[in-house]
């Protein structure tokens, strides 16, 4: 795999004040800048963080790399590397090509307007979380993204709980229609699986455009928003997987047998996923008004 240079924390250069804000619990990062907390009997801003270019393979090897370090730094460095993973590098981008390829072979394969019609909206959800990851490249841009950022994060928020609402109308018609093939069956298991392995990443990105352009009690709201509704859909999906699992066990999975195999180690390796809990986490504290 060929290695990506990323922008995360340079631990060097925190200020001693935010380091002893930090480990007495009163300071809050919020998209590479430390707040006092609320509590904390200060308020504002007390360092943007500082910034160094690193080469990084995986999620989990640069969990490491920002664990490997004192407490304090490591609180101010995991949030941060796992969003730059997600803002800067082709770990989002390749996960959603994966998903328009199976939209696009879903809405060729699965006759049914219904079907075609969420996909369309599926495709627009792809298409704004791109768009937003392209505003957030750039901090230097914070003031100029802001018109386009309002409206955007509107959207998005919008076609998120659609996205999350049809996973759930699928997996019913999957489990119920006498008229899903087993082709399409593993289509829309498989797609269930990958959308909601990337959804994590796409509200974590809401939060920091939100956060990014100021509006801090916002970029809360959207983010604990999200993850309730996204854990709500993970658990339908987890509902799913079992029974499926029960009905192989019972031996009246018949071809279906085959997909559960194909698709239980991911599915598994999704519902203990740390990071995606790790990006639908706030920060530790609120910033003080």
């Amino acid at each position: 795999m060929l290695q990506e240079t990323i922008w995360i924390v340079d631990q060097a250069k925190l200020k001693p004040v935010l380091i002893q804000a930090l480990a007495e619990g009163k300071a809050t990062i919020h998209d590479g800048v430390a707040y006092w907390a609320e509590g904390s009997g200060g308020s504002g801003i007390i360092q943007h963080l500082p910034f160094k270019e690193s080469a990084t393979m995986s999620v989990e090897e640069a969990l490491k790399m920002a664990q490997a370090t004192t407490v304090a730094a490591a609180a101010v460095s995991t949030g941060i590397i796992l969003a730059a993973i997600v803002v800067q590098t082709k770990y989002l981008a390749k996960k959603l090509d994966k998903i328009q390829a199976t939209v696009d072979v879903i809405a060729q394969d699965v006759h049914s307007q219904h079907i075609v019609f969420y996909m369309d909206k599926i495709s627009e959800y792809v298409g704004q979380v791109e768009a937003a990851r392209t505003l957030l490249q750039d901090r230097s841009l914070a003031e100029e993204i802001r018109e386009l950022a309002i409206p955007l994060l509107t959207r998005m928020a919008g076609k998120r709980n659609e996205v999350l609402s049809f996973i759930d109308n699928i997996l019913a018609l999957a489990n119920t229609s006498k008229d899903v093939t087993p082709k399409h069956f593993a289509l829309i298991t498989n797609f269930a699986q990958l959308m909601l392995d990337i959804m994590p990443a796409g509200i974590h990105i809401e939060y920091l455009l939100c956060a990014r352009i100021g509006k801090l009690r916002l970029a809360e709201h959207l983010l604990l928003d999200g993850a309730g509704r996204y854990n709500d859909g993970l658990q339908i999906f987890r509902s799913f997987m079992n029974d499926l699992h029960r009905e192989v066990i019972r031996g009246g999975a018949g071809e279906r047998s085959d997909v559960y195999r194909s698709v239980e180690a991911n599915a598994m390796q999704l519902f203990k996923s740390e990071h995606g809990k790790m990006l639908l986490s706030l920060p530790a504290g609120r910033a003080a008004r």
